[in-house]
């Protein structure tokens, strides 16, 4: 199986390059993430979203549709796909530490 290397840590990676175990995310991981989708550094605005991914990812046991993201963070689609330009949802998911969407 993939994996990611975070300074000292090793953390596992299915390949597509997402979390096995959304447990071992940190902050550090995620900027680990986005680098490997050539996103980095993330901004304000990038981890807003992200944090928002993962509280309702643990809420909810799965993602939300963009239309909610953007409603909850108070942004249009365009600035949205302007932040993860590279599939939206799963990019914002893989930087998450969440399983790849599905639908």
């Amino acid at each position: 199986m993939p994996e990611l290397r975070v300074g000292d840590r090793t953390v596992r990676v299915d390949s597509q390059g997402f979390m096995v175990d959304p447990d071992d995310w940190t902050t550090e991981v995620a900027g680990a993430l986005a680098e490997s989708v050539s996103l980095a550094p993330l901004t304000r605005d990038h981890w807003r979203v992200i944090m928002y991914v993962r509280r309702y990812y643990q809420k909810h046991n799965t993602a939300p549709m963009l239309r909610a993201i953007c409603k909850r963070n108070r942004l249009n689609e365009g600035t949205l796909r302007a932040l993860f330009p590279t599939s939206c949802r799963e990019c914002m998911c893989k930087i998450a530490g969440l399983p790849q969407p599905t639908g």
